[in-house]
């Protein structure tokens, strides 16, 4: 978990040290605004949505996981305490 975290915040903040850097070299306008802005806003804003899937999927993997390793643990719970129930007849 915390690797994917850490992951994806490291993305993160390159994408944004991306956006700090980058721009200063390309000078391009549309119609008197900058055209790095509007494609690095728009890739920005997608990239964001895109680490939010991934994070989102992680953790839907890793609860899953925890609930089927929790589940095997109570069945293996239950019948331990069956057989320990059960008298000899």
């Amino acid at each position: 978990m915390r690797r994917l975290t850490f992951r994806l915040l490291s993305i993160w903040i390159a994408l944004i040290l991306g956006v700090v850097l980058v721009p200063p070299f390309f000078k391009f306008t549309l119609f008197g605004v900058p055209l790095t802005y509007g494609l690095i806003s728009s890739v920005l804003l997608l990239s964001f949505l895109l680490l939010v899937i991934v994070f989102a999927r992680g953790m839907d993997q890793l609860e899953s996981n925890n609930n089927n390793q929790k589940a095997v643990h109570e069945e293996t719970h239950e019948d331990q305490s069956k057989g320990g129930e059960q008298s000899p007849s």
